[in-house]
């Protein structure tokens, strides 16, 4: 299954952030090299997160928003792949 690139994740800092926060996003996904598409069992989840971003807004609502675009991104593949069942 494909995942947001890091150039979704830019483009959405942007619009909300106006700013981007690429070193947000290389720390979340940085586990994709050895976990591949199940890196996400790592560096995702809001109390790993807030540990990591406690005294910079801006990079935690990055990495909140990090959070939601993956989220959002496996479900809709979710309802495709039902769907064509």
């Amino acid at each position: 299954m494909l995942m947001p690139s890091h150039r979704t994740h830019k483009l959405i800092d942007r619009i909300f952030l106006h700013n981007e926060y690429e070193d947000v996003h290389k720390w979340m996904d940085g586990p994709v090299k050895y976990l591949g598409p199940r890196h996400r069992v790592l560096r995702h989840s809001i109390p790993e997160i807030l540990a990591k971003y406690w005294n910079d807004p801006e990079r935690l609502m990055s990495a909140y928003l990090h959070l939601v675009t993956d989220f959002s991104h496996s479900e809709v593949k979710k309802k495709i792949r039902r769907r064509r069942k």
